[in-house]
């Protein structure tokens, strides 16, 4: 079996990963009303598990290189493009995209275990957050704070975008929509 993404598979990933990029932009204004309540406290990273399912969800199903940066880009621009977020979307998308594409690819794309996806996450989150930290001013708040936040960040990326992204994606594996792809033949 290639490791090289297929044409199927890229196709795949562009239509649901633009489908992900419109629930980011809808999420958005949820996040838009709860946000300034939790931002003052330095816990408005638990909001943004969300954001971080793009790579872990695109790299569990397809487990070829390219596929988790792929699919957080597309997913990011997608809501870039509709949103209030613009070019800071996709800089995120790929900052989130590319720490989960490296441990993926570390594990030799073999990603099936709760603890690499959870794991997926909290790099998602990492990455993520030098955007949060140099583009929307975080780098001039205290220490405390930007740790307090990125805890926040890191622990909703591990549970929503890492653990939910791959249940997500075993239930359509166990629905049968998935079976030509190596989330339904890989057996690590």
């Amino acid at each position: 079996m290639s490791n090289r993404l297929t044409l199927s598979e890229t196709i795949f990933i562009c239509i649901l990963a633009s489908s992900l990029g419109i629930a980011w932009w809808a999420y958005s204004f949820a996040y838009n009303i709860i946000s300034p309540v939790l931002k003052p406290l330095g816990i408005s990273g638990l909001l943004e598990g969300f954001w971080h399912m793009g790579g872990i969800f695109f790299g569990y199903i397809i487990r070829k290189p390219g596929s988790a940066l792929l699919g957080e880009t597309i997913a990011a621009t997608v809501e870039g493009l509709i949103s209030q977020w613009g070019i800071s979307a996709v800089i995120s998308g790929a900052c989130q995209g590319l720490p989960v594409e490296i441990l993926f690819l570390i594990c030799r794309y073999k990603v099936s275990s709760k603890s690499i996806c959870a794991l997926g996450g909290v790099v998602s989150a990492i990455g993520g957050y030098l955007v949060t930290y140099y583009w929307f001013g975080y780098g001039e708040l205290s220490l405390k704070y930007n740790l307090l936040n990125l805890g926040c960040n890191i622990i909703s990326a591990a549970i929503i975008g890492g653990l939910l992204s791959r249940y997500l994606a075993n239930q359509l594996a166990k629905a049968g929509v998935l079976n030509q792809y190596r989330i339904s033949h890989d057996q690590d």
